[in-house]
């Protein structure tokens, strides 16, 4: 496990943090914890689903036989 030292947190965060924390009824240090954890989670997550966006677009592109010059041209001309 690593350890964390935030400097400078903005006063209105931290009051936040601490309001979280005392509803859940656990320490700020878990509530800051778990607050981080859930970021990475979601963003992580979020990328997976971009990523399998893309890939299956992609799938897809390739059995029709896209140009990809076609595909260069149309973009280019649709942002002038």
């Amino acid at each position: 496990m690593a350890d964390l030292k935030v400097r400078q947190l903005d006063e209105q965060v931290a009051k936040a943090l601490k309001t979280r924390a005392a509803r859940r009824g656990v320490s700020l240090e878990e509530e800051v914890r778990s607050t981080l954890t859930a970021s990475v989670a979601s963003r992580r997550d979020a990328f997976r689903r971009r990523a399998a966006a893309v890939r299956s677009a992609a799938k897809s592109a390739s059995r029709k036989g896209t140009d990809s010059a076609r595909l260069i041209r149309k973009e280019r001309d649709a942002s002038g």
